[in-house]
């Protein structure tokens, strides 16, 4: 084996997280046709390590394991072992965690997979400590075992390969169809079939760890706005989205939401903050402010608008701009330590930020008793995260004592611009960057608040351009789309294109901008074309179907890290037949549709909101509202348009008419036609009682 071979190619890349382990004793590949083509040559086995930079549990592995000299030794004489950032192939990401179920994980990050050298998976985990804990096996022994049995036992290692490649091909919907009346289930029925799972503590569903399921939530808050939901249900929803924001995944201080609860009580999170979060608890707090309008969803919001804008956007680089994918759970190689304080601690900076009257300071023990802070403390080494006690709330609510809390908020803030803050990931990915642009769009048509509604418009006004120029290339060929800034050069992904075309449909409906329409009808069809195969969807377009060794898989039907683009599809298909008066457009569906419905009701519809909010409605309850141009200008439209939940299409036309004519039709007639503003909005406004 050639010397000019043994060395760690990552030095180079510009993925944050592959430089991270350039300085492994490892001899890591990026991955690529050199790696596998080598792996085949040698015939060796690969070790395939998935992962991110802001990932706790990837940190943990590599500290332990891909630091220690005897693991590399071994990996480095018996594997190829090639490092992927998940965040740059998200298609290699998808197909490998189907194969760690397959094997009996959960799936996650750090992902290990051992493959043969053609990347078929013999066997996939997650993350394997240095030192057996808990009777788990550790990474030093698996590793030997592994390369024994590739050696000494090749007949049951090609059985393992066959199976798990055949069984991801197959898929994993149960068989059989769901029994229900009408189009779809109601969603009170749906609400009582996840009852038994819904936690009347401490609110959300299930036990730990608890994920913000922000689309399920977003479905459960359009239908408590469309009167279709009972109050008991309505009310649990409302207090588990409180909840979750009193807790300490919410950010309080600087606004964002870390990426899920270690606990069932929403307290100590698990610290990392990815963009798509953000996107998701923008749509879904902006319609929650609709039916419960705190102040915690209000200033949640502005803050979280504030931490995008000053901590998550790029600068101007000769037009192009991004929002960077995420930030790390650790800083200083501790999880949490820049969130956290100590009773001390937090005394001090409250004393040290206080006003000339000593505001706070003469209300210590009281601010203390909000924000749950207590000398043992709730976290590791006496520690305190940073929550509200949600016992409390009646008092802490009250406008005087509420105007201390944004006091000490401020105070903790001020305090932390003075620790090590967890590092940035930079890199900008296209399908979270288009569904943050939605996300703000949402914001602007349904918040209530101007300024909450100004800080939207502001960050769309500045990014747009910018995300375009960046994510976006002509080509003779058509639209070309990067996938992430770190690459080049990337395949036709699924969550790239559906994201775009719901961002282009979003800022039509709030523009009037007639390009938008055309770039979401053109990224429709190319979806429709290159992802849709029969009754599924597919990771990559098929013009790529054949550029990788592991083949081209199906989408997962199910919300993962972010909502499902195969349901958001759905919905998108659903709303332009309604708005270009194409029946096409459903029949396309109508196989994907019957899939995605059966597969979803199967399993607990709380991991599967997006396809809640693209199958509740019957596709006679869309409606496209054909309206004067110039309105999209007004004031009070934009005002107005909060009614209008995503059944209802806009849609703008130009006809030279001084009375402003509007209609509101349906994919057969046009129901309701009128004549100027006043009378649009008196024929719209649901009557007082």
């Amino acid at each position: 084996m050639s010397s000019s071979l043994n060395f760690n190619r990552l030095k180079n890349s510009k993925s944050l997280y592959l430089r991270q382990h350039q300085d492994n004793p490892i001899h890591w590949w990026n991955y690529g046709p050199e790696a596998l083509e080598y792996a085949r040559a040698n015939n060796k086995p690969i070790f395939l390590s998935i992962g991110y930079s802001s990932c706790h549990w990837c940190h943990v592995m590599a500290h332990e394991s891909f630091v220690d000299r005897d693991v590399a030794t071994f990996l480095n004489d018996h594997f190829v072992a090639i490092k992927v950032d998940r965040e740059e192939f998200p298609d290699i990401d998808n197909y490998y965690q189907k194969a760690a179920q397959l094997f009996g994980s959960n799936g996650g990050w750090p992902l290990s997979a051992f493959l043969l050298p053609d990347t078929r998976p013999f066997y996939v985990g997650t993350y394997f400590p240095l030192t057996s804990k808990d009777n788990a096996p550790n990474f030093p022994d698996l590793i030997r075992e592994l390369r024994r049995a590739y050696d000494n036992e090749k007949e049951q290692v090609e059985k393992n390969a066959v199976q798990v490649t055949e069984a991801i091909k197959n898929g994993s919907t149960p068989p059989g169809e769901v029994q229900f009346e009408g189009h779809f289930p109601h969603p009170n029925g749906i609400l009582e079939a996840v009852k038994e799972f819904s936690d009347k503590t401490w609110g959300g569903y299930g036990t730990s760890p608890k994920f913000p399921t922000f689309a399920f939530y977003e479905w459960a808050i359009e239908q408590m706005l469309e009167g279709m939901i009972t109050k008991e249900h309505g009310e649990f929803i409302i207090n588990s989205c409180e909840r979750m924001l009193m807790g300490a995944i919410n950010d309080h201080a600087r606004g964002g939401m870390h990426r899920y609860s270690t606990d069932e009580k929403w307290l100590v999170p698990h610290f990392e903050k990815m963009l798509y979060d953000q996107a998701g608890f923008l749509r879904t707090m902006t319609k929650l402010s609709l039916v419960y309008p705190s102040p915690l969803v209000f200033d949640s919001m502005i803050n979280t608008l504030d931490y995008l804008e000053n901590e998550m956007l790029s600068d101007d680089k000769d037009g192009m701009r991004h929002f960077f994918s995420a930030q790390d759970a650790d800083s200083e190689g501790v999880e949490g330590l820049y969130f956290t304080f100590s009773e001390a601690e937090f005394e001090d900076l409250i004393n040290s930020n206080d006003d000339d009257q000593e505001t706070l300071g003469k209300n210590m023990d009281k601010i203390k008793k909000w924000f749950q802070i207590t000398e043992k403390g709730n976290f590791e080494h006496n520690l305190n995260v940073i929550s509200m006690n949600p016992d409390l709330k009646e008092e802490f609510y009250q406008q005087e004592n509420w105007d201390m809390v944004r006091k000490v908020r401020r105070a903790i803030l001020n305090e932390r611009k003075e620790r090590m803050p967890p590092v940035t990931d930079n890199k900008g990915v296209a399908s979270w960057n288009f569904m943050l642009i939605s996300a703000l769009v949402d914001v602007v048509q349904y918040s209530q608040i101007d300024v909450i509604k100004r800080m939207a418009s502001n960050l769309i006004n500045t990014t747009i351009e910018g995300i375009f120029k960046t994510f976006l290339t002509n080509a003779e060929t058509g639209m070309k789309m990067r996938h992430t800034t770190t690459v080049e050069f990337s395949h036709p992904y699924l969550e790239d294109f559906v994201f775009f075309a719901e961002s282009q449909l979003r800022l039509f409906e709030i523009s009037a901008n007639d390009v938008f329409k055309q770039n979401f009808k053109d990224a429709l069809l190319f979806v429709s074309k290159e992802f849709l195969d029969k009754d599924k969807m597919l990771t990559r377009a098929k013009l790529a179907e054949h550029f990788e060794m592991y083949p081209n898989q199906e989408y997962n039907l199910f919300d993962a890290s972010f909502k499902s683009p195969v349901a958001t599809y759905i919905q998108l298909m659903r709303r332009a037949a309604v708005l270009f008066g194409d029946r096409d457009y459903l029949d396309t569906i109508l196989g994907l549709k019957d899939t995605v419905t059966n597969t979803v009701l199967k399993v607990n519809p709380v991991s599967a909101g997006e396809s809640l909010r693209a199958l509740t409605y019957p596709a006679e309850a869309f409606r496209v509202m054909k309206l004067p141009r110039a309105w999209a200008q007004r004031d009070d439209f934009i005002k107005f348009i909060p009614y209008f939940l995503p059944r209802f299409v806009l849609d703008y036309h130009d006809i030279a008419d001084t009375n402003e004519p509007f209609e509101i039709c349906t994919m057969n007639a046009c129901e309701m036609k009128g004549n100027g503003f006043e009378e649009f909005t008196r024929i719209l406004t649901p009557a007082q009682e």
